[in-house]
């Protein structure tokens, strides 16, 4: 399997680890649509971030079922930082005037993800004040928290 296969299969292995849209139910029914912004990359790791925004795109349309659309049409905007990159050695055998014999290497890769409802996730500033904005935020992040805490154990 080359590097970028295994990378792309990490990647999401460590974002699906870090956080799921609620237990088992999926997106909220209003949101039909996404933008998928290029994923930033805060690594050394060349080319993170292109494989990675392939496959976010490759997954909202087969695994979400949502349709790509602009920015400005979307109902929900998905954002990737990748913010760190390790290839560690794990299994490894120190051999004298050699160094070390690796058998086994570890990749981990750490993103923070956030997926933007545009549809519901914004308040009105002439009919809501901000603290009842923060509220609502709040409310929607404790419920993800819980719901992904939930759906992976």
């Amino acid at each position: 399997m080359s590097w970028v296969k295994r990378l792309s299969l990490l990647a999401l292995a460590g974002v699906a680890g870090c956080y799921s849209f609620s237990g088992g139910g999926g997106l909220p029914s209003h949101i039909k649509t996404a933008y998928v912004e290029p994923a930033e990359n805060q690594t050394t790791r060349f080319g993170i971030s292109e494989v990675l925004t392939q496959q976010l795109l490759e997954a909202a349309q087969d695994r979400l079922g949502l349709m790509l659309a602009a920015e400005e049409q979307a109902d929900a905007v998905i954002r990737v930082t990748v913010s760190r990159y390790s290839d560690q050695a794990v299994n490894f055998q120190a051999e004298e005037g050699v160094g070390a014999n690796v058998f086994t290497r570890r990749i981990t890769v750490t993103a923070t993800v956030e997926i933007l409802d545009i549809v519901n996730g914004e308040y009105q500033p002439d009919v809501q004040t901000e603290d009842e904005g923060t509220a609502l935020a709040l409310e929607n992040l404790v419920q993800k928290i819980v719901d992904g805490a939930q759906s992976q154990w």
